[in-house]
């Protein structure tokens, strides 16, 4: 095991009278954390102070710089790809909706490197759902490569990729609140999806992510926060969203009435067990109507508006319906759910 310095007695009298870190600094503490030097007790200490004040983008974009090089990349295909993916810790429990989002992307014609994991704060994560539809979400990375290429889609099973969190993954267990890693792992997309519609559970993240996007490439991206606190663009009120595009942020909302849709309540999103949400998603791919579909209407057109396959948001509403309407989301599930098993 490789000895680096402790940089510990620097940067935690910093943290204690609520300064920020340099990039410098953020990326020396997590390089000293993913080397296995820090002790428990070290660790705990900085993830609870700085969860105290409040990680910066600064203290973000080091982090990813250190983390980044030790995610593995399974990619062997030279595509642009989009990501949909969520913080996580909304406490929401809602359907499976980016999931849903990511089939119908992928039914347009753009390639989707979905990252996720298995639950949180939900009762049924992407990996939980997608196991469900009979999808393998451990393929080596020919398969992985081959589902990608095509069904336009792959599922990255973070914790296959992000073999950089093993260090801090007791003492994040152990820790009852969310850390600086709830962050991070939206940010390391393992095949470096260069487009990502982002969801966090706290609006005072939303530009901190843009600007740690955008020092790490992302071409576009939005960064959202339903007024709910729903870590995508909700349908029970508007949506607080920054904007990554061309090296600029900028900040707004979307309001669901402006374009034809009636708020609902939390309760006509709740989901249940990855086999209930798997078959309300194979329902909503079949036709069915609701409240499920509207929330999934509004998070796809972002999404495709994000890749440039549509003009404006309205037209991304549109082609969801269209690609729903037609089969090609089911066709897309069933295409990767067959890919995934050779």
């Amino acid at each position: 095991m490789q000895k680096i310095m402790n940089p510990f007695s620097k940067i935690m009298p910093k943290l204690l009278n609520n300064l920020d870190l340099s990039i410098n600094e953020s990326e020396e503490v997590f390089a000293y954390i993913i080397s296995g030097n820090a002790t428990e007790i070290e660790m705990a200490a900085f993830l609870a102070t700085l969860s105290i004040k409040g990680p910066c983008s600064n203290e973000l974009i080091g982090a990813v710089n250190s983390l980044k090089p030790h995610v593995i990349n399974p990619l062997s295909l030279n595509i642009d790809t989009i990501d949909i993916v969520g913080t996580g810790g909304d406490g929401l429990k809602t359907y499976n909706i980016s999931t849903a989002v990511a089939f119908i992307v992928a039914s347009s014609g753009l390639y989707v490197a979905k990252h996720g994991s298995t639950a949180v704060s939900s009762k049924s994560g992407a990996s939980d759902v997608l196991t469900e539809l009979g999808i393998n979400i451990s393929v080596d990375n020919n398969i992985l490569n081959k589902c990608l290429k095509e069904a336009n889609i792959c599922f990255l099973f973070a914790p296959n990729f992000n073999k950089a969190f093993k260090n801090v993954a007791k003492v994040r267990k152990e820790l009852s609140f969310r850390t600086i890693f709830n962050l991070l792992g939206p940010l390391l997309n393992p095949v470096r999806a260069n487009k990502q519609l982002l969801g966090v559970f706290s609006d005072k993240y939303l530009k901190i992510i843009a600007e740690t996007l955008d020092a790490h490439g992302s071409k576009k991206a939005w960064v959202v926060n339903g007024s709910d606190g729903m870590d995508e663009i909700t349908l029970t009120g508007k949506t607080k969203i920054a904007q990554l595009s061309d090296n600029t942020i900028e900040e707004f909302e979307i309001d669901p009435q402006k374009y034809g849709f009636k708020f609902c309540t939390q309760e006509a999103l709740e989901g249940g067990t990855p086999s209930e949400n798997a078959n309300k998603m194979i329902n909503l791919f079949n036709g069915e109507h609701g409240a499920y579909r509207d929330i999934v209407l509004l998070n796809s057109a972002a999404a495709l508006y994000i890749a440039d396959k549509v003009n404006s948001f309205e037209d991304g509403i549109e082609l969801t319906k269209s690609i729903i309407d037609s089969g090609k989301a089911l066709d897309t599930l069933h295409n990767l759910k067959k890919i995934s098993n050779e």
